[in-house]
């Protein structure tokens, strides 16, 4: 027979309490959470020098590590994301990633990553003098990829409807007068060209003299000169006296005058020769002076 001990009945203080053991099995399960991937990058264009981010998103209960392939060759990146401060066009490229936590592992869908040549002015606009009343125009000419768009400015200030690479006044006046830039951008970066300066000046006056004369009947030895043996006159000016008179003109020998345009204000000297069929040419003529005012 058992004793009330053995039986888990129990005396004390003359009191009797039954004690129940109870084997209790607690089993403690920690789930392993799978590597899954949350988000990679997809296709992206940049422009130079602009920031450029690629990062894929993971999760596991493990350590995580990842590697990274720029045309299917590694790269020494191991982290969850690759940067670059300022894209240039060598980072273009088709990129993927492996992603592991030693028991799972997955690879990224390859993406591309595009970069794009930034807008650079290759000629700049050049600074210009322009008589008042005559056509002129700035130009500038700029490199990287298109399409580009265009603003002209003057004087810190943008110039309506001016939107192409040459701005151009048909007629200038005093208005256009001033200083002048042009910024050029594409999809993703801009640049501004130096200041020029364009100046319009009063238009110089000017006019136009008829010089007429009559054909020679003598040689300078005194034998006469038909009008058959003459070739042709020799036009002689000059601006600034009857010593410096340089050739302006040959004419045949039926053309007795000339219109001369375009002639400043001021004195101008006008002499004649004449040429026969044999080549010989006279001496000039004494020279005349017409005013223009």
């Amino acid at each position: 027979s058992a004793s009330a001990s053995n039986r888990g009945i129990v005396n004390a203080k003359g009191f009797l309490f039954i004690v129940v053991t109870v084997l209790s099995l607690v089993v403690s399960l920690t789930a392993e959470a799978a590597l899954t991937k949350v988000s990679q990058p997809s296709n992206i264009t940049k422009y130079e020098g602009q920031r450029v981010s690629l990062t894929v998103k993971a999760t596991s209960n493990r350590s995580i590590r990842y590697y990274w392939y720029k045309n299917g060759q590694m790269l020494s990146i191991k982290t969850p994301t690759i940067s670059f401060a300022k894209a240039v066009l060598s980072n273009a490229a088709t990129y993927s990633c492996l992603v592991t936590d030693g028991v799972k592992s997955f690879r990224c869908k390859p993406f591309t990553l595009t970069v794009k040549k930034k807008v650079r002015i290759s000629k700049q606009p050049a600074s210009k003098t322009v008589e008042a009343g005559k056509k002129v125009s700035l130009t500038v000419t700029a490199t990287g990829a298109t399409p580009f768009t265009y603003q002209w400015y003057k004087n810190g200030k943008p110039i309506s409807g001016a939107k192409s690479n040459t701005l151009v006044y048909s007629r200038s006046a005093s208005g256009n007068a001033g200083k002048y830039y042009v910024v050029v951008k594409n999809g993703g970066t801009t640049a501004t060209s130096s200041i020029v300066s364009l100046k319009v000046v009063a238009a110089a006056a000017s006019g136009s003299a008829k010089i007429a004369w009559k054909a020679p009947t003598t040689r300078k030895n005194g034998k006469p000169l038909a009008a058959s043996e003459i070739a042709g006159y020799t036009l002689y000016h000059s601006k600034t006296g009857s010593g410096n008179l340089t050739k302006l003109a040959s004419l045949a020998s039926n053309e007795l005058s000339i219109r001369v345009n375009d002639l400043a204000a001021g004195n101008h000297y006008f002499a004649l020769s004449t040429r026969d069929k044999k080549g010989l040419q006279s001496s000039m003529s004494p020279v005349i002076t017409v005013k223009i005012p």
